[in-house]
């Protein structure tokens, strides 16, 4: 049976492949082990009794309460009383607790006779996660005693409690958090991080894909294996490699599955965003290794390409905060269109039509890449054919 000549590079590369170490690294052992890993760093998915501090200055039953509101919190747990001779300046460097919660002297009697009175909320916000969820869960508690205590008054003048609840609170906020309502750091972190490796994986293997040809002194077989054909090499090559990625990417669906990550009925759009990313990717990559004959230097190219991605795509900052440059950049980087339907496919639920624009983006970033690629390979190829003829006519 006469296979297409295609389908004999693929046959090829996954021969090169399966004997390269480099590329069995990068494409299964690398994503399975770290994909794992990084699952398990999250695997408690919120903070969780974070040690605070308590300087308790009044002890009354008033502050007796924000002390017992304090510890019934998830995230946070009392674990060290302050004393007089505790220094505030310099407690963090030596204590373990990330906060400190000081009841003033005289708190309860301040209240009891209508005068306002502070509570103050010390935070270690060296660490910006610890900082937001303390000062959050502090707001919190503290705003629900006060509103305790000012409803228990006017419970006392003769209204009803729910007289009292109107007057104390005549403005409430109903808060819905949508998509990750308990904040889960897995559902958020994990798929962002697995996915940017994905394209990191996927764009190193493409970058290397043709210029090893030339370093290893294979290429001239490869275009005989091709039928001449740039159209075939980059066919044959794009096969494997996006069957492999997918490999990778069906084990993050496994990943989302073992840890109870949630993700709404998007299975066809994840698939076509999924398809489009890793060509796009691929793309980028071949256009690199047609082009730069030296492997060093087109991983360098890659690496730095790739690194900033996590940090450009707005994934740990907004891109409308970031300056224009940064924001320009950003766009010249296929993860950042990928990661905003991703999340719009994963967290939302979206149809397809709403992350057209995106896919016809990361399309761009594909067509372009090949279309170089083929260009480049077609220059290679006529030159090859050119140096074999005059070899064999000497």
């Amino acid at each position: 049976m006469k296979y297409p000549a295609f389908i004999k590079v693929a046959h090829r590369e996954i021969h090169i492949a399966g004997n390269s170490p480099s590329v069995r690294n990068l494409m299964l052992v690398i994503p399975i082990i770290t994909f794992i890993i990084l699952a398990f760093i999250y695997i408690e998915g919120a903070l969780r009794k974070i040690p605070v501090a308590v300087f308790d200055e009044d002890h009354t039953k008033l502050s007796r309460t924000i002390v017992d509101f304090i510890n019934s919190s998830a995230s946070m747990q009392v674990t060290y009383y302050l004393s007089s001779e505790d220094q505030l300046e310099t407690f963090f460097l030596n204590h373990d607790e990330h906060a400190i919660f000081r009841i003033p002297h005289g708190m309860e009697r301040d209240v009891m006779k209508g005068k306002n009175t502070t509570v103050q909320a010390l935070t270690n916000s060296s660490n910006i996660i610890y900082g937001n969820v303390l000062l959050r869960e502090a707001y919190t508690i503290v705003g629900t005693v006060s509103a305790g205590v000012t409803i228990k008054k006017l419970i006392a003048t003769g209204l009803t409690e729910r007289q009292a609840l109107n007057l104390a609170m005549p403005i409430v906020v109903n808060a819905k958090p949508l998509f990750n309502p308990i904040y889960n750091y897995m559902y958020y972190l994990v798929p962002g991080l697995m996915t940017v490796l994905l394209q990191m994986i996927v764009f190193f293997i493409s970058t290397r894909s043709i210029n090893s040809e030339f370093n290893k002194g294979t290429f001239t077989d490869l275009v005989k294996v091709s039928n001449n054909s740039a159209l075939n090499i980059i066919l044959g090559k794009t096969l494997v490699y996006f069957l492999l990625s997918t490999g990778i990417a069906m084990f993050i669906a496994l990943v989302f599955l073992g840890f109870g990550i949630p993700f709404k009925d998007g299975a066809v759009e994840l698939t076509v965003l999924f398809a489009v990313f890793v060509l796009s990717n691929m793309a980028l990559g071949q256009m690199l290794s047609a082009t730069i004959d030296d492997e060093m230097l087109a991983l360098d190219i890659a690496f730095f390409y790739n690194s900033p991605a996590f940090v450009f795509s707005g994934f740990t900052f907004p891109i409308f905060g970031m300056p224009f440059f940064d924001t320009l950049y950003a766009q010249f980087i296929p993860y950042t269109h990928f990661l905003y339907a991703f999340f719009k496919v994963y967290q939302i639920g979206t149809p397809f039509s709403f992350i057209t624009s995106e896919v016809l983006i990361l399309l761009l970033f594909t067509t372009v890449g090949f279309v170089t690629t083929y260009v480049a390979l077609r220059i290679r190829i006529k030159q090859t054919i050119k140096i074999n003829t005059i070899t064999a006519t000497a």
